[in-house]
């Protein structure tokens, strides 16, 4: 069981920790003409999970695969189930890696989606997710960091929308212009590196441990960012503590513009 106890991590270190976890899907007396492992490579391409065959010595069990990561073992699951999984649920969907239906097996242990070159599209489209998934639960708290003030003013409609419909939203960003009008929202301007370089949105679930969801991004350079997009209750759990432990002083926020 991984730990997310150490207080000392920040938001690059976390991204880290997430980042080197790698998981192993090993796919034993499969036979060898079988596309299976190269159509869960393409499928799992980019979650943190390496996809290898092997045989033992006795042939058996066939057409069984194991997930696990340096540790332990996480689940045991049928091959034939991959086959309906990779029918059922497409690459990319909302619901990969959510513990729900009767994937829950297999799919309650691929958390984490890691990414190495994401542009400003391709987070938005991530963070939005995050923030419907927030509008749908109707409570809670969100958490987004922006970078800059500037940018969030950009997306002043949608967070005074998400409180207006009773999520408890946090805004950071360095304060390179007056902070919006966010409502009741209290908007935390900070001069720090980490708050300037991290593009994050976390989700506490309102209650629901399956609707936890955090994106976490560094930015690379002026258009590429690294990160990771997690459903892992336990590290959102994590990043909240850690926000609400580093910002929450009252020095660091400044009020909304009026």
């Amino acid at each position: 069981m991984v730990s997310y106890s150490d207080a000392s991590m920040d938001l690059r270190d976390s991204i880290e920790l997430i980042r080197h976890r790698e998981k192993e899907l090993r796919l034993f007396n499969v036979d060898p003409t079988d596309t299976i492992h190269d159509d869960l490579r393409t499928y799992f391409e980019t979650l943190n999970v390496r996809i290898t065959a092997g045989r033992t010595a006795s042939g058996s069990p066939e057409d069984v695969a194991v997930l696990s990561n340096t540790s332990e073992v996480l689940a045991t699951v049928d091959v034939a189930t991959l086959r309906e999984l990779l029918e059922d649920v497409p690459a990319g969907d909302g619901n990969l890696g959510i513990a729900d239906g009767e994937y829950e097996g297999i799919l309650r242990y691929l958390k984490e989606t890691t990414f190495t070159s994401y542009d400003t599209e391709q987070l938005l489209f991530a963070s939005r997710e995050i923030e419907d998934r927030a509008r749908r639960v109707g409570q809670g708290s969100i958490h987004a960091g922006f970078q800059q003030c500037s940018i969030m003013a950009e997306q002043q409609p949608v967070y005074s929308d998400l409180a207006r419909r009773g999520v408890s939203v946090h805004a950071y960003g360095v304060p390179d212009a007056t902070p919006p009008d966010l409502g009741s929202a209290p908007v935390h301007a900070v001069s720090t590196d980490e708050i300037a370089e991290t593009w994050f949105v976390v989700f506490d679930g309102g209650g629901d441990d399956t609707q936890k969801s955090a994106l976490l991004a560094h930015q690379r350079n002026e258009s590429a960012f690294y990160g990771i997009w997690t459903y892992d209750p336990g590290f959102v759990d994590h990043i909240l503590e850690y926000l609400n432990r580093t910002y929450d002083s009252p020095s660091d926020d400044v009020p909304s513009a009026l």
